[in-house]
């Protein structure tokens, strides 16, 4: 990739909203599940994700991804690891879940996690029918730990740094704060409330995915405007 991927203070001045464009384009070619050495065009793409084809390659060429061979496109088995590297999940990522009620099982078993090289290694929960049963994701298996554990479990699995929070939004902000004093500097939050990261915590990330509000949103947008 040259030096262009691993200069983090570039990658820091990337929009949101390019890394976005960069997941569609690696979900297009697990869709289009094509050969290693196949070659996938910009008009190949564009027709899976949407994007017009010159933002594509805009796209690609500010990551220092060139095109293969001219009328043929990019390699295949190339542009997968170069996106990947991009986006981060080339050597994987370990996530785990806070919440193992219907939402955080059905996270947990999301077949296509272990596709996108993204692994749960736990969920976590307070109740006592749910605490050492083991969730199947697709030939491995998750362990539900009472969340009371979650501090030494966090304290030996350091590389983990990502969790998913499929709990009432009464306690999300109070987990929140706990999960960033254990180390883990990104979130994904599912219950309905925004929750707020401290100021001088320039290097924690929250992602707010309320799946009622985005409902809720179209539904506004298809009955009112």
């Amino acid at each position: 990739m040259g030096n262009k991927i691993s200069d983090k203070d570039k990658l820091k001045k990337i929009s949101l909203r390019v890394i976005r464009r960069i997941s569609f384009y690696y979900e297009a070619l697990l869709k289009l599940q094509l050969d290693d050495d196949d070659y996938v065009s910009s008009k190949k793409l564009e027709a899976v994700t949407g994007v017009a084809c010159n933002q594509i390659r805009q796209d690609l060429f500010y990551f220092n991804i060139s095109i293969g061979k001219q009328k043929k496109g990019y390699q295949v088995k190339k542009l997968n690891q170069e996106l990947k590297s991009v986006l981060s999940v080339d050597t994987g990522a370990k996530v785990i879940i806070i919440g193992a009620g219907r939402l955080g099982r059905a996270l947990a078993e999301y077949k296509l996690f272990k596709v996108r090289n993204i692994f749960v290694s736990a969920l976590f929960d307070n109740k006592k029918k749910l605490i050492g049963k083991h969730i199947d994701m697709n030939g491995s298996t998750a362990e539900i730990i009472n969340i009371k554990k979650l501090d030494s479990y966090l304290n030996e699995h350091k590389e983990i740094k990502i969790a998913l929070l499929a709990i009432p939004d009464t306690v999300a902000q109070g987990m929140l704060d706990r999960l960033i004093k254990l180390g883990i500097k990104g979130v994904v939050n599912f219950a309905p409330k925004i929750l707020r990261v401290p100021k001088d915590m320039d290097d924690v990330y929250v992602v707010n995915d309320c799946i009622g509000a985005s409902l809720y949103k179209i539904v506004y947008q298809i009955y009112r405007l």
